[in-house]
């Protein structure tokens, strides 16, 4: 600034001086000098010439010319203004820096370099930050050049059963120096090119998962593609190892239990005998107890994606064996052999043909419903029934009980009010289909009967005829009502059958209802049907069965077989059997109610004193009654006719 001032006062005063004098061999060179020296263009500049050039002796003395220049005043205010300070200058234009110097004082520019991106050096430093530079300086820009990547990556999961592929396509950058328009102080800032990165081939990506340890075999090229494929950076499954295939265990089905269960029919609105409140499984001779559904399959061995070997886990083959009461069948079916309850152990499938239970059968074991053998270690309390396919054997006593045994029965006890079967329906054999037979015997004397009686008469009414022989008949009607006697000592199922056949005679035939009947062929199909029941009883087979006890009292005793008595005897008791009625003690006693057997009766006392009445009956024409003694109350019946001799001790009836 001082310079300056000084600059001024001198060209001050040499303007009061009329202008500046210049020495020059012409005005033209006088006048390039006062432009360089006023900063101006000549058009304002007035030349004064003080002495003009000139030369002496033929041009060997020369002397220059003095001129006098001097600016216009128009000028000279301008070129007043023109000494001020003028600040340098620095612009970036196509990559190159310009550097213009400051002008009368002024500042000089300035860099200031920042993007990390694009390097600067002046006169071959590194320029960091603001940086004064000038004309002279040597200023070199150095863009930088980020190159493009295309990487591929295997990962492997470690379980090793599968290989994901990971691509990552990374575009490259080009910078270059952004142009700045000219000014005292600019800030180098560079831009970039994107640079497109290299395409990943579906060989190189192979070639990558070979290299870190993957099969050929178990790499996905579909997967591969679909993953090059995307516009974007990302990751697939491309190669799976095979898992292996786990052995199938043989399964087995099993159709039974073999513990105890509640009684279903008590979740419905059936009628449930409250004493069946628990069902004890059984099966049948023949029923199927189990089946092997499905056979063991052997398991395949897996193999990683890297080729290491997975082994499958083995197939294990179940247990499947009969045991006692079972056999094998085609070597996939286990069926029961003998009645019972069936158990499963250790994969062995067996049938326990005994169910023993421990103490008394009572509320807490309920009835007692076995298709094999039952044992019973206590006695069968009131109310109670034990009902088996098999044999019954009961140690203690029986009260107020039910027991049915497909085949014998063994009591060792007492038997008090209680109805004890053995075998199939002796009632059946041993009464209804006598009688039934009696009854279409009579029957068809009547319709024979109705048949003559109608043809004579013609013109009569049928219903008349037969009303009249029914009445006549007392047979019939006796007949019917022995049958409907037994009923009571019948099973239900089997006294419904009888019943209805007993209703339709009496409805059709007794009575006044004999003079509805307006043709024979009702007569006919009562007649039939009472053959075809005669004919089904008739091929029922029924085994025989025994019942051994040591004293019964009011009850009543079927076997389809022989009936065994032990002990004292019995009282009031209904006592029917197939073959006989043996009382093994002479000295048992038979005291009211009734003997009925088929081959014969052997007992001790028969009746008493006092004169309670004793009925005895031997169905077979051949039977034989033998009797210790006999009281005259009893009352004997062989092939349905009465004996009315009076016995003494050791006599035999034949």
């Amino acid at each position: 600034m001082k310079e300056k001032s000084i600059r001024l006062n001198v060209l001050v005063k040499r303007r009061k001086g009329k202008g500046m004098l210049f020495k020059a061999d012409s005005v033209e060179e006088a006048l390039s000098r006062a432009e360089k020296y006023y900063n101006c263009h000549r058009n304002y500049l007035r030349v004064y010439t003080i002495r003009p050039p000139g030369s002496m002796l033929w041009g060997i003395i020369r002397w220059r010319g003095v001129y006098r220049i001097e600016v216009s005043r128009q000028k000279r205010e301008k070129v007043i203004e023109s000494v001020k300070p003028i600040d340098g200058t620095v612009e970036i234009k196509d990559g190159v820096v310009r550097v213009k110097n400051p002008v009368s004082g002024g500042k000089y520019p300035s860099l200031i370099v920042n993007d990390q991106n694009i390097e600067v050096y002046i006169n071959g430093q590194r320029a960091v930050g603001s940086c004064v530079v000038t004309e002279r300086d040597w200023i070199q820009v150095i863009p930088k050049e980020i190159p493009p990547v295309s990487r591929v990556e295997v990962y492997i999961t470690p379980d090793k059963m599968q290989a994901i592929l990971k691509i990552e396509r990374i575009p490259g950058k080009k910078y270059f120096l952004r142009d700045v328009k000219a000014g005292n102080s600019i800030v180098v800032s560079g831009d970039y090119e994107e640079i497109p990165p290299p395409d990943i081939t579906v060989e190189q990506c192979i070639q990558e998962l070979i290299k870190n340890g993957v099969l050929p075999e178990f790499i996905l090229i579909e997967e591969i593609e679909k993953l090059l494929k995307l516009p974007r950076n990302g990751s697939a499954v491309v190669a799976k190892g095979r898992p292996p295939i786990d052995g199938v265990d043989a399964r087995v089905k099993y159709f039974f239990t073999q513990h105890s269960y509640r009684n279903p029919d008590f979740d419905t609105d059936k009628k449930v005998d409250m004493m069946d409140h628990t069902i004890i499984p059984t099966v049948k001779v023949g029923e199927i107890l189990a089946e092997k559904v499905v056979p063991a399959i052997p398991g395949m061995d897996g193999m990683t994606v890297t080729g290491e070997v997975i082994k499958a886990r083995p197939a294990q083959e179940a247990v499947f064996k009969a045991g006692k009461g079972a056999m094998l069948l085609d070597n996939n079916r286990i069926v029961a052999t003998i009645p019972g309850r069936p158990v499963l152990e250790k994969g062995v499938v067996s049938v326990h043909p005994v169910l023993t239970v421990p103490s008394d059968v009572n509320v807490d074991t309920g009835n007692i419903r076995f298709d094999g053998d039952v044992v019973v270690k206590g006695d069968v309390k009131d109310g109670l029934k034990v009902i088996a396919g098999g044999d019954i054997i009961i140690y203690g006593n029986c009260y107020h009980a039910t027991i049915k045994a497909g085949r014998n029965v063994e009591i060792h006890g007492k038997v008090i009010k209680c109805k004890v079967t053995a075998g199939g329906n002796i009632v059946q054999h041993l009464f209804v289909l006598p009688t039934i037979g009696r009854i279409n015997r009579e029957l068809k004397a009547i319709v024979e009967k109705v048949t003559v009686m109608y043809l004579r008469q013609r013109n009569g009414s049928i219903g008349h005829v037969v009303y009249k022989l029914i009445n006549e008949n007392t047979k019939l009607k006796t007949l019917v009502e022995d049958i409907e006697n037994i009923l009571p000592l019948m099973e239900e199922e089997e006294a419904s059958d009888i019943l209805k056949l007993l209703h339709k005679i009496k409805d059709k035939l007794f009575g006044v209802n004999a003079f509805r009947i307006d043709s024979l062929d009702e007569i006919h199909h009562i007649y039939t049907e009472l053959v075809e029941y005669e004919n089904v009883l008739k091929q029922r087979y029924v085994a025989n069965m025994n019942i051994t006890f040591s004293y019964c009292e009011n009850s009543l005793i079927l076997a389809s077989g022989s009936v065994f008595v032990t002990g004292r005897g019995s009282y009031q008791s209904k006592i029917v059997a197939k073959n006989r009625i043996i009382f093994k003690d002479p000295k048992s006693i038979v005291l009211g109610g009734m003997l009925v057997a088929g081959k014969g009766v052997k007992a001790g006392i028969v009746g008493s004193s006092a004169g309670v009445s004793t009925y005895c009956k031997i169905v077979d024409a051949d039977g034989k009654f033998d009797a210790v003694y006999c009281y005259p109350d009893t009352i004997l019946n062989i092939n349905n006719k009465r004996v009315e001799s009076l016995f003494s001790k050791r006599d035999t009836v034949v």
